[in-house]
C-alpha cells in the first residue's frame, strides 16, 4: 500500500536512535501517522502546522509505515501565543481524530489556523476559541447558540445547556442557571469583534464537552492549559 499526499505536520517523538513517529493530518487521508529516518542530508526541523508533501507505505494502512516528506514553504510568523496555539490544536486532532478518516472541514480550518499573520493577541485567542468550538462540531458535539430549543426564537438566548449543548433564553434557564453555561459574548456575535474578557469562559465550555467525550477524565492538555495561563497573565 503506497499514498502521495500533503498535509500538516502535527507531532513527533523519537524512535530508537535513528527514526521519528511523525503524525500528519492529510489533506485526502486524515491523521496518519508513519515512521521517518533521520537523514544527515535533510535539515529541516518541522513545527506544528508545517505544510509537507509525502509518501506512505506499508504492507497496509493497520501497519505503521514509513514516511519520506519534503517540507513545503514554512511560515515565517513568529510569535509565542501563536505557537501555543498550533500545539494545542496538533494536541487536540492527535487526542480525538481517529487514523485514515478524511475530513475536509477540519483541513480547511486547520489551513485557516495555520496562515494567520496577525500578531494581536486578543485577535489570536479569538480565531483559536473558534476553531475549538468548530472542531467539536465536526466531533459530533456542535454548540447550538442561535436558537432557544425551547421557545424556537432567534437571537434570545443566554445559556448553554451543558447535557445538550443547545441553548435557551434568559427567562427559559434563570431558574437553572447554576446548571448552565451563560453564553460569551465572542460567541454570540462569531468572533466578528474582539472580545478578550471572555474568552476564558468560552475555553471553559469547549472544555467540559472535551472531556465529556473522554474516557480519562483526568487527562492534561499541555498546550491547551498553557493558552489559558499566558491568558490569566496578560
Amino acid at each position: 500500500m503506497k499514498i502521495i499526499d500533503e498535509g500538516f505536520f502535527l507531532y513527533s517523538k523519537e524512535f530508537g536512535e535513528k527514526s521519528k513517529i511523525l503524525y500528519v493530518f492529510s489533506k485526502e487521508n486524515g491523521l496518519i501517522k508513519g515512521l521517518a529516518k533521520r537523514s544527515t542530508k535533510q535539515k529541516t526541523n518541522l513545527i506544528n502546522f508545517d505544510k509537507i508533501d509525502f509518501t506512505w507505505s506499508a504492507r497496509n494502512e493497520n501497519a505503521l509505515g514509513y514516511l519520506i516528506f519534503e517540507q513545503q514553504k514554512p511560515n515565517n510568523f513568529d510569535d509565542y501565543l501563536f505557537s501555543m496555539i498550533k500545539a494545542s490544536a496538533s494536541e487536540l486532532c492527535i487526542r480525538f481524530l481517529p487514523l485514515w478518516e478524511k475530513n475536509s472541514k477540519i483541513y480547511e480550518d486547520i489551513t485557516n489556523l495555520s496562515i494567520i499573520t496577525r500578531k494581536d493577541h486578543s485577535f489570536l485567542l479569538g480565531q483559536y476559541v473558534n476553531w475549538e468550538i468548530n472542531f467539536l462540531k465536526h466531533l459530533g458535539y456542535g454548540l447550538n447558540i442561535s436558537i432557544c430549543s425551547v421557545s424556537g426564537k432567534a437571537h434570545d438566548t443566554y445559556y448553554i445547556s451543558p447535557k445538550t449543548g443547545n441553548a435557551v433564553s434568559y427567562d427559559v434557564g434563570k431558574k437553572y442557571s447554576k446548571r448552565l453555561f451563560k453564553i460569551p459574548m465572542c460567541m454570540k456575535e462569531n468572533f466578528k469583534n474582539d472580545f478578550y474578557n471572555d474568552y476564558l469562559d468560552a475555553l471553559k465550555i469547549t472544555s467540559f464537552f472535551f472531556f465529556k467525550i473522554l474516557e480519562n477524565k483526568k487527562h492534561k492538555f499541555i498546550f491547551r492549559n498553557q493558552i489559558i495561563n499566558h491568558i490569566h497573565n496578560l
